[in-house]
Order: C-alpha cells, then structure tokens, then sequence
C-alpha cells in the first residue's frame, strides 16, 4: 500500500481517530435517514414492525395482547426508545437511519481491519449503502445482521481468553431473541465453527464457553416470558406456529429478477468455505461461515428485500477479495472520492429539500410522515366510521393496522391477519371463532381488489359468504353479526 498517498487517519491522535469516525457515522446517518423520511405510507413490514413496538411502549405484553411469529426483543428495544423519544413513525425511522448507519461503519471497520485501502474502503462504504438502501426498513434481519458484523470484526483478531469466547457467544445468542430461526443457526455456527481446522481440546473448551456465553441471553428470554405470564402463548406463536407459516417464494424467484446474484452469491459462499478450509485461510473462513449464516434470511421468502439482507456479507466479502491488493496513487484518490460522494451529498440535500416541500401526514403516530392526502382522507374516513360503531369492528386485510394505528387501537390477531401469524391454530378454528363471535362487525376488500398473498383467503370467503353484508366503506365491504 503506498501510505503517502492513503487518506487516513492512522498515525493520528486517538481524539483525531474519534472525531474522524464520528464525522463518518454522521454521514452515514444523513445518507440513510435522507433516503428514509422521504418514503410515504406504504411499506407493509415497516408498520408492521412499527406497531410491535408502539404496543410494547403502550404497556402490552408480546404474544399475550399482540400477535408476533419471532421472538421479541426487537419490539421491546424498539418500544422502549419510542416510550422514550415519542411514540411517532418519525422516531423509529430515526432508529432505522441509526441501525443502517453501524452497519455500513462496521464494514468500513471490517474492510480496515483488513487492511484495505482507506479510500477504497469508504467506496465501498458507499456501495453497500446504495446496495441496501432502497429496501431497507428497520427489522430484526438487519438486527440480526449488525450483531453479526460485530461478530465477525472481534473474530478476525480472535483471542483464546475465556471472557473473549463468552463474549462472542453471548453476542450469537442475542440474534435468537431478534429472531428464533436464522438466529438458532448463526449462534449454531459461531460457537462450533472454530472446530474447523482445530479439532483439539483446547478449541473444544472454547466452543464450551462460548456455549456457556450462548445460554445467558436464553435464560434471560425465559425469565422475562415467565415473570410476564407469557411463556404458553410465546411457545404457541412462536414456536407451534411456525409450522402454520406457509408462505413460500421460492429462490428461482431471485434467478428471475436478478439471475447474476442471484448465482455468483451462492457460488462466493462456497468459494469462501473451500478455500477456508481447504487452505486454512482464517479469513475466508470467516467470511464463509457468516455468509452461510446470514444467507438463512432468504429462507422461506426470496425476494429481493430479503436477499439484499442475506447476501450483504457475501458482498462485503466480494469487494474484500476485489480491493486487497490494489494500490492506488494520489490523482486516482481525488478523482474517485469525487465522483462518488459528491453524488451523495447532492442526494441528501434533494431529498431533504423535497421532504420539506411535500405533503405530511397529520394522523397520529404517522404525524410529518410524507402521505398521499387522499390516502390520509380515506384513512380517516374508515377510523371515524370505526369510532361512530357501537359493535367491536375488525378490518380483515394486511393494510388493518394502517388503520387501527391511528386509533390507537390494536386487536389481537385481526391486526395482523397473516398465515403463521395467528398461532398454533388452523383455518378451520378461525373461522369457527369467527362464527361464535357476537354483535361484532367485519371489514374486508371489495371484490375485485387484490389481496395481501399472505391472507387466509377461506377465512375472507367463510366472511362473504356466510355473514350480512349491511353496505361498504372505501374499498371495504362491511359484514355483522
């Protein structure tokens, strides 16, 4: 590496190293944020997540009064800082900016830490941003895979101290408490991977501590479930109901939108985990063993926000192997940082500048988010039709809590009427409680709208067919009892 001509901050004062870094998150923060408030009132999964936590910081309990398939910790710590800063959608982008911006620094780090180049690496910085940027929402995946990154920067100068390997399990075990399935599998892969290539007793006592660090976020999980009074319902949501999760994107759907990811990134996995091991390259191995670890994500939905999510260690492996011999001299540096950064300081400003001059939702808890005023309009003209009933009123539809959010309301599993995320239950059951239900009231698409692909569809054709329909309210038919 030509030192003399590497923009960097290494030889510096410590305090010149923070002030660096901190200009560099704030940055960072700016680009992700700037991409995020401008986005209008759509995005399913965000509000989805949005009302986890908006229960959490109104007092309810996960899984006893609000329905959820994985596990909650990112509900509660979401919860608790909406209970702390205002319980608003702003306030959680805010989150989501502040998430997005530790895991491109920690990337940055990673790809420091590995002696790239520093030019190079905030290039690559910028890649990844652009690379998540336009699916990206706060949710327990990027959770999941931020506790990750920091897994694989404090494993790439591991140590064999018994604190060290607690630590590190410790930190793969919080990934099951954002979520159960792919986090099983990456604490799975983190405590026993460093059997590869040292299959002795000494690495058999890490493991084993790590294992020891691994148990402590569980039992933590199952004191807060037992002094809540939840642990019946957590296994029935989150455990039994898994098996009632049936929705499936197959991955051909992933070769069909983006068919050169779509095979290079499982080829990288695997090229990682050969040369890892074959040549007991510590660092490929690294990057192959939490590749593989992540790429769990795309399972059983793969679609492209998924996939981004699954493959960013994969990328960040890629530009790896791409940059870790290149050189770079003082002309090329300038040029490079201008072309791309100027861009994204001109993307921040337009995107502030146009998030001031659009319209902004004035409905609670979506209060200043950017909103189409006919969708706000029809927002609120089925809220105050809610409100003006003097039956219970459940909206059937995956849009429900669009509606019920602004009421302050949340009606346990109507909500969030998905299948898998209704419990250990069937179709049958449902429709059962829904016909032993009494002077209640049901709102469900007019026919000829599209429903969410995730709906119970017998459970809206049991509703049409069986109870009155007594007239319609915007796009929604209205059905008593």
């Amino acid at each position: 590496m030509l030192k003399k001509y590497d923009i960097s901050y290494d030889g510096g004062s410590m305090n010149k190293k923070f002030l660096i870094d901190l200009l560099f998150i704030l940055f960072l923060f700016l680009l992700f944020f700037a991409s995020i408030i401008t986005r209008d009132l759509y995005n399913l999964d965000e509000i989805w997540n949005f009302n986890f936590a908006r229960n959490v910081a109104n007092g309810l309990i996960p899984y006893n009064d609000f329905n959820m398939v994985q596990t909650s910790l990112m509900a509660i710590f979401n919860g608790i800082l909406l209970k702390t800063f205002g319980i608003n959608l702003i306030v959680f982008r805010v989150i989501a900016a502040l998430l997005g911006s530790a895991i491109i620094f920690l990337s940055f780090k990673i790809l420091k830490k590995l002696n790239i180049n520093n030019i190079l690496s905030l290039i690559s910085s910028a890649f990844l941003f652009l690379y998540i940027k336009n699916g990206y929402y706060l949710d327990y995946n990027y959770m999941n895979l931020f506790i990750t990154l920091i897994i694989i920067y404090l494993e790439l100068n591991s140590k064999k101290t018994i604190k060290y390997n607690i630590l590190i399990g410790f930190l793969a075990s919080l990934t099951i408490l954002f979520k159960q399935s792919t986090g099983l599998f990456i604490c799975a892969m983190t405590c026993s991977y460093i059997l590869i290539n040292n299959l002795n007793k000494d690495t058999f006592k890490l493991v084993l501590y790590r294992v020891i660090g691994a148990i402590i976020p569980i039992i933590i999980l199952f004191i807060y479930l037992i002094l809540t009074n939840s642990l019946a319902s957590f296994i029935d949501y989150a455990i039994s109901g898994i098996k009632t999760f049936t929705n499936n994107i197959p991955y051909k759907n992933i070769l069909t939108i983006n068919p050169i990811l779509g095979i290079l990134v499982p080829l990288f996995i695997i090229y990682f985990l050969i040369s890892g091991i074959k040549n007991k390259n510590k660092t490929n191995l690294i990057f192959g063993v939490f590749a593989l670890a992540n790429f769990i994500v795309i399972y059983p939905i793969a679609d492209m926000i998924h996939f981004k999510t699954a493959s960013f260690i994969t990328v960040l492996g890629i530009i790896y192997l791409m940059f870790i011999n290149i050189k770079l001299n003082k002309n090329i540096v300038y040029i490079i940082s201008t072309i791309i950064f100027i861009p994204l300081v001109i993307f921040i400003i337009t995107r502030f500048n146009y998030y001031i001059n659009t319209q902004k939702s004035e409905l609670l808890y979506f209060y200043n988010i950017p909103i189409n005023k006919d969708v706000e309009k029809n927002i609120l003209l089925v809220d105050e039709f809610i409100k003006k009933q003097e039956k219970d009123v459940y909206i059937l539809d995956a849009d429900a809590a669009l509606y019920m959010i602004p009421l302050n309301r949340y009606n346990k599993n109507y909500d969030l009427f998905l299948k898998g995320n209704l419990g250990n239950t069937t179709i049958l059951k449902e429709i059962e409680k829904i016909n032993n239900m009494e002077n209640v009231m049901f709102l469900v698409k007019s026919e000829g709208y599209e429903l969410n692909w995730q709906m119970p569809v017998e459970v809206i054709d049991y509703v049409r067919n069986n109870l009155k329909n007594v007239g319609t309210i915007y796009i929604f038919d209205i059905y008593e009892k």
